[in-house]
Formats: structure tokens, sequence, C-alpha cells
């Protein structure tokens, strides 16, 4: 906001005038104030410095001066006024809640207490420090505009921490004797070994009946029904040590338990029993 500014001889001219119409002066120290304040309070607020500016306006607003003057010190005393900016003070905790006992410093000067009154600065940058006992010092840097009314300033102290995350609890590993392919290989030659036994068995026997071989018969039947018994023969004896080997390999496969890295193996010992061993990968 820009006040008109008078010239200080047009101000020393009113004075002379206001002499000249009747105007009885006051004491020397009045007069030199009455023009003085005027001139100065332009200077200060071409400055940026709005709160000595009112000071020296309101000097000159006084009944003591001449009335032409009172009545522009006035006006330029309410125009200065509303364009002084203000700030308001606010401290508050983690959760929020106001605080009372703290203090702050602007711009160097002595500490302050934060009440619930606003305070009025020129306008410009402003430094703020805010101050607590047991706590570490808040500082606030802001820019405060010609007319900025009851701008908030505020400062938390005991700042929460971000809540830590809940631990996950990692599911346990069960260990686990995956079963080799090796031993359903042998399980299925010696299911099969089984199954071949009891058809090669199956047909020798009904062969050999059939023909009369218990009693005599030609030597090709004979031959005939003693392949299919060795047949037989042979298929048992497969299936016997394939189903043995299954459940070798069945029994002795690893303990594998996942969560912590090892292999347990489990082989037959000697003398009887298993043996267990554990390597950590």
């Amino acid at each position: 906001m820009v006040v008109r500014l008078t010239s200080l001889p047009a101000l020393v001219a009113l004075a002379l005038g206001a002499t000249l119409a009747g105007w009885s002066p006051p004491a020397k120290a009045d007069g030199d104030a009455c023009l003085a304040a005027p001139v100065e309070g332009q200077q200060l607020q071409r400055a940026g410095k709005l709160l000595a500016a009112r000071d020296r306006f309101a000097a000159c607003a006084r009944k003591t001066c001449p009335a032409e003057i009172v009545q522009d010190c006035t006006r330029w005393e309410q125009q200065v006024a509303s364009a002084v900016p203000s700030v308001v003070l606010v401290a508050r905790d983690g959760k929020g809640r106001d605080l009372v006992d703290v203090a702050v410093a602007i711009d160097g000067q002595p500490d302050v207490a934060v009440s619930a009154r606003a305070v009025e600065l020129d306008p410009g940058s402003h430094r703020f420090v805010f101050r607590r006992r047991r706590s570490a010092d808040v500082e606030v840097n802001l820019l405060l505009r010609e007319g900025e009314r009851d701008r908030p300033v505020a400062a938390t102290f005991g700042v929460p921490a971000p809540p830590r995350p809940s631990p996950v609890e990692e599911p346990t590993a069960t260990p686990s004797r995956p079963v080799p392919v090796a031993a359903w290989i042998a399980g299925a030659v010696g299911v099969l070994g089984f199954a071949s036994f009891a058809t090669f068995g199956a047909l020798g026997v009904s062969d050999r009946a059939s023909s009369g071989c218990g009693v005599g018969c030609s030597q090709s039947q004979k031959d005939h029904v003693d392949g299919e018994l060795r047949a037989a023969d042979v298929s048992l004896g497969v299936g016997v040590v394939a189903l043995g080997v299954a459940t070798w390999l069945y029994l002795a496969r690893p303990i594998v338990a996942a969560s912590e890295g090892i292999l347990f193996d489990v082989r037959p010992a000697p003398g009887g029993g298993f043996a267990t061993l554990g390597a950590r990968f």
C-alpha cells in the first residue's frame, strides 16, 4: 500500500500558514516533532519499516500539532497500520496438543513466550527459533507480505517416529523325504516281474495239465511247458530283486530341511539299522 508523500517544504509552508492564521505554536520540541515526523514516517515506509513508520505518523497525529498535519498524519497512520502483517505463534507436541512452555526468538531478538495473541512484524523474510527445555530447537523461516494478517507459524516438538513394522514370522519348514525316481522305476519293474511270474506260471501249469506231461507227453510239449515255467521263475527273481531295490531306495532316501539348507541322508549302517548323515549347503 502506497502512502501519498508530502515534501518537507510543503509541510514547512503549512506550518507557517497555520502560524499566520493565529495558531499558537507549542514548545519548540513539539513543533520540531510535528514537522519532522511526517517526513521520517514516509522515509521509513519506503524502506519497508512499517512499524516504525506507524509510530512516526502517530507522533504527528497528536492534537498539539497543526490541524492540517494531524489530519494527514492520522490518515497515513491508518493506511500503514492496515499494511502491517502479523503472525500467530503455535507450538504443539507430536500428538497435536498445544504447548505453552515454549519460547520463540524472532530474527535473533530476545525470546518471547508463545501466546494466543498475534505478533506484528515488518514485511519481508523472518526467522523463528522455537525453544523448549529438553527438546531440540525448531527453526521456521518464512516471507511475510504487506497486509498478511494472523499468519500461523507452527512448530512441532517430539515428532513421533514412524511405526516399526511388525515382525513377520517365517513359516517353519517341515523336513521332507522325496521318493527318488529310481525307486519308482525299480518298484514298477518288480510289479511287472511278479505279474509276468503269475502269467507264465499259470500258462505252464495249464499247458502241463492239458498235455498230460504229468504221466507222459511228447518232447516238444515238455520243452514248451518247461520254457514257460523257467520264464515264470526268471520273472519271479526279477520281481523280487526289483522290489528289494525299490524298498532300499525308499528307506534310504535323504531328508531335506529347506529352511535351514541341511540335507539329511539316511543310509544302511554296518551291522544293521540306518545311519543319518547331515550336510549343510
